[in-house]
C-alpha cells in the first residue's frame, strides 16, 4: 500500500478540526441549514480554481449511480452534523464519529469489496476506543458515559446517525472516485452538494443569509479548511481502503480536543492524553501493518 495516503488522511483530519472549531465558535447563532451553507458554499471558490486546471474525465454508469445514491445521504448528514454542533458540546458528541470507520468495515466490504487485515481491524479498534475515551472528559469518568449520553443527549443520538451515514457516503464516494478522477470528484461533488443546498434554501432564512455574507472573512477560513479536507480526502481514498482512511481521519477528534484545550481552555487533559495514546497506536497499526 502506498503510504502517501497517511499524510493525506492526517491533513484531512486537521482540516476537519479547524473547520469545526470555526463553525462552532462563530456560526452557531445561525440555523443548522445556514451553517450547512457556510460549510459547503465557502469552499466553492477555492475548488473552482482547482477545477479550472482539470479535464472532464470519462464518466460511466457506476459513477452516476454512486453519486446519486450518496447525494441525499450527504445532505441529510450535513444538516444533522450542523444541528449537533449547534446543540451539543463537542467533547460529548464528536467522539461518536469514531464509529464511522467501524461501520465502514461492513459498508466497505459490501459496496467496495474491501477486506481488512487483522492488524488493520485492531488499529481501527484502538482509534475508535481512544476516540470513545475522549467522551469521558466531561466530569463523568464511568466507561459507559458516552453511551449513556445517547439516552440523555439528543445531539449524541444524532451524531451516531451521522457516523452511520458517513460510513455509507464514504464508501459510495470512493466508488465514484474509482470511476472518475480524485481531483474531479473533489470539485464536482461538493459543487453539487452546495448547489443543492442553495437551491432549496428556505426564503424565510434570507436575513440569516445576509448575516452569513457579512462574515465572509471567517467564511473564507472555513472554505480553505474544508477545501484542504476535501482534496486530502479524495486523493487519500484513491490510495487506501476506505476504512483505513476514515479511521485515521477520525484523528480530527483528537485535534479538536487539542484545539479546544489550547484555544477554549477545555479540561481535564490527562484522560485525553491516554485516549490520544490509544489513537496514535491505532494509526500506527493501520499505517504500517494494515496492508
Amino acid at each position: 500500500m502506498n503510504l502517501l495516503w497517511l499524510p493525506l488522511a492526517l491533513g484531512s483530519a486537521l482540516s476537519v478540526a479547524l473547520a469545526d472549531l470555526i463553525v462552532k465558535r462563530f456560526f452557531t447563532d445561525l440555523s443548522p441549514y445556514t451553517m450547512c451553507l457556510a460549510r459547503w458554499l465557502f469552499p466553492l471558490p477555492f475548488l473552482a480554481l482547482v477545477g479550472l486546471t482539470l479535464e472532464w474525465p470519462a464518466l460511466d454508469r457506476t459513477f452516476w449511480l454512486a453519486g446519486a445514491a450518496a447525494l441525499p445521504l450527504e445532505l441529510l448528514a450535513a444538516f444533522l452534523y450542523m444541528q449537533v454542533l449547534k446543540i451539543c458540546h463537542l467533547s460529548l458528541c464528536i467522539p461518536l464519529l469514531a464509529f464511522t470507520p467501524v461501520f465502514l468495515i461492513l459498508t466497505g466490504w459490501l459496496i467496495l469489496g474491501e477486506a481488512l487485515s487483522l492488524a488493520g481491524v485492531a488499529g481501527l479498534a484502538l482509534v475508535a476506543g481512544g476516540s470513545y475515551l475522549l467522551g469521558l472528559g466531561n466530569g463523568r469518568f464511568a466507561w459507559w458515559e458516552p453511551l449513556a449520553a445517547l439516552a440523555r443527549e439528543r445531539g449524541a443520538r444524532l451524531m451516531l446517525i451521522v457516523a452511520a451515514i458517513f460510513s455509507l457516503t464514504s464508501a459510495l464516494g470512493k466508488l465514484a472516485i474509482l470511476h472518475s478522477e480524485p481531483a474531479f470528484f473533489g470539485v464536482f461533488y461538493p459543487a453539487v452538494v452546495g448547489g443543492s443546498m442553495l437551491a432549496f434554501y428556505p426564503l424565510s432564512r434570507a436575513r440569516e443569509a445576509g448575516v452569513l455574507a457579512s462574515r465572509w472573512i471567517l467564511g473564507l477560513l472555513v472554505g480553505l479548511a474544508v477545501t484542504a479536507e476535501i482534496l486530502c480526502h479524495v486523493f487519500g481514498m484513491s490510495l487506501a481502503p476506505a476504512a483505513y482512511l476514515i479511521g485515521v481521519k477520525r484523528l480530527s477528534i483528537l485535534f479538536s480536543v487539542i484545539l479546544g484545550g489550547l484555544l477554549l481552555r477545555e479540561r481535564p487533559f490527562l484522560p485525553r492524553l491516554v485516549a490520544a495514546g490509544l489513537m496514535v497506536t491505532g494509526v500506527a497499526l493501520i499505517a504500517f501493518r494494515g496492508s
